[in-house]
C-alpha cells in the first residue's frame, strides 16, 4: 500500500504514513458498533449449534469465543441454561437468504 500524498510505501496495518503523517484507509481496520445495531439475527455463517451465541455476540459487539464459553460454563452449571439456549434458538430469527437477482 502507499501514501496518496507523498507515494512513499505503508506497511499493510499502518492508519498513518511514516514519511508525511497523512491518514490513510487501512484495509484490515474496521470501528467496531459500541451498541446493538438493528434486530436480532442468527447469522448464516459463523455458528455451531443454532447460531444462538454468534446472534448475541454480533449484536452486542462481544467476541465469539468468550460468548461460547459463557454459555457452555451456564448450560453446564444449571439445568435451566439448556432449556434458555433452546427457547432462544426457536426465539430469535434467522437471518434471510441473500437473493440472486438476474441483471441483464
Amino acid at each position: 500500500m502507499f501514501c496518496p500524498q507523498c507515494g512513499k510505501q505503508v506497511e499493510p496495518g499502518s492508519r498513518f504514513c511514516p514519511a508525511c503523517g497523512t491518514a490513510v484507509a487501512s484495509v484490515g481496520w474496521q470501528p467496531r458498533p459500541t451498541g446493538p445495531t438493528g434486530p436480532m439475527m442468527r447469522p448464516l455463517t459463523n455458528r455451531m449449534i443454532g447460531g444462538v451465541c454468534a446472534a448475541f455476540a454480533l449484536h452486542y459487539g462481544w467476541e465469539l469465543n468468550a460468548v461460547r464459553i459463557i454459555t457452555c460454563v451456564i448450560i453446564l452449571m444449571t439445568g435451566v441454561g439448556a432449556l434458555a439456549y433452546l427457547a432462544a434458538w426457536v426465539i430469535i430469527p434467522q437471518e434471510p437468504y441473500p437473493i440472486q437477482t438476474k441483471s441483464i
